[in-house]
């Protein structure tokens, strides 16, 4: 399977789930999509399922706004988990977009 191929698949993938769900034979091919994708590729992480380790998953980061999110919907201390939730969804949505069009150009 060619590369342009598995970047079809991940696009594919993150436009209906949010995330890519692969196994380890098509690893190599995953990291060179996201090599293509530039700087997009530190947006995500990839990571072995703990149901199977012969299954990988791609996903958006969380680690880079979850921060920023907290901070911006906490108030004297006490976190507004709507606005928190809502803020997690948005950036998360936001970066599974920006990496379509990197994988898509």
């Amino acid at each position: 399977m060619a590369s342009r191929d598995v970047r079809s698949e991940i696009v594919e993938a993150l436009r209906r789930y949010g995330f890519y769900i692969f196994d380890r034979s098509k690893q190599e091919l995953v990291v060179e999509a996201l090599r293509a994708a530039g700087d997009s590729r530190s947006l995500v992480k990839v990571r072995s399922l703990p149901q199977n380790p012969n299954y990988l998953i791609l996903e958006v980061d969380a680690y880079a706004f979850e921060a920023a999110c907290r901070e911006r919907c906490s108030r004297d201390g006490l976190m507004n988990s709507h606005c928190y939730g809502k803020c997690v969804a948005d950036v998360s949505k936001s970066l599974v977009e920006k990496l379509i069009a990197a994988l898509s150009g």
